[in-house]
């Protein structure tokens, strides 16, 4: 007689533990049988975690540019979770993101555990590239040319017929002698998106944390302390016409 032993791994805040079911193999057990007591426990805890809540949401927040609700809103928590993994050394840090990675709006209500899955699907890392002065007006001559990306820590001012201004949140223009880290992710860092002036830096900092990681944790925090999403449009990134 042959037997299949089935190995379902249950997931808890304990740690892992791995429970073994024999089940007869013969003709009355047909593969879709076979296939659902496989899967059946991992789907139901699965499906579990993905419904868990973790945040509010008070209103609609959406993707565009220059600049976005959504945008601003993951620019700014990248941001906070770099500074507090970076020293002090590793200044001024700004950030950069691209629209294009986040894959869908928020919606108004309860924002659960498969809806940050649904919005940051990929396994991209945080990166903190150090970019030379040289970088730093590809990278604003970038912005100008697509219209704006999810920024944090800058605004920026695009005049026509004029330079680009920079300017840190703290009020401080960059000028064209400075050097500054930017936080990205791993796929920006290797000119995805054409951000071609992210290769060949004067550093690379390799995080490790996933953008996905940093985003529930964030969601989670601001959820277990009673606060709501919440994201306005500053004009951090502006296009003035003459």
């Amino acid at each position: 007689m042959r037997w299949l032993w089935l190995a379902v791994l249950l997931s808890a805040c304990s740690g892992s533990v791995t429970e073994y079911k024999a089940i007869d193999m013969n003709d009355s057990i047909s593969d879709e049988v076979i296939s659902e007591s496989m899967i059946a426990s991992y789907r139901d805890s699965l499906e579990l975690s993905m419904n868990t809540i973790l945040v509010q949401n008070e209103v609609p927040l959406t993707r565009g540019i220059p600049e976005s609700t959504l945008g601003n809103l993951i620019a700014d928590l990248l941001l906070q979770r770099a500074l507090i993994e970076m020293p002090d050394s590793v200044r001024p840090l700004i950030c950069l993101i691209n629209i294009g990675g986040l894959r869908v709006d928020l919606p108004a209500g309860p924002i659960t555990v498969g809806k940050v899955f649904e919005l940051m699907p990929f396994e991209n890392e945080l990166d903190v590239i150090k970019l030379s002065p040289e970088k730093v007006k590809e990278m604003m001559s970038y912005l100008k040319d697509v219209g704006g990306q999810p920024v944090s820590g800058m605004s920026i001012s695009h005049k026509s017929g004029k330079n680009s201004i920079l300017t840190l949140d703290d009020g401080e223009e960059i000028n064209t002698d400075d050097l500054i880290y930017v936080v990205t992710s791993d796929y920006l860092a290797e000119g995805g998106d054409k951000m071609d002036f992210f290769k060949n830096p004067v550093q690379r900092i390799r995080t490790g944390i996933k953008i996905r990681d940093a985003i529930l944790d964030d969601f989670r925090v601001k959820g277990l302390a009673g606060q709501t999403l919440n994201s306005n449009l500053d004009g951090r990134i502006s296009v003035i016409k003459f």
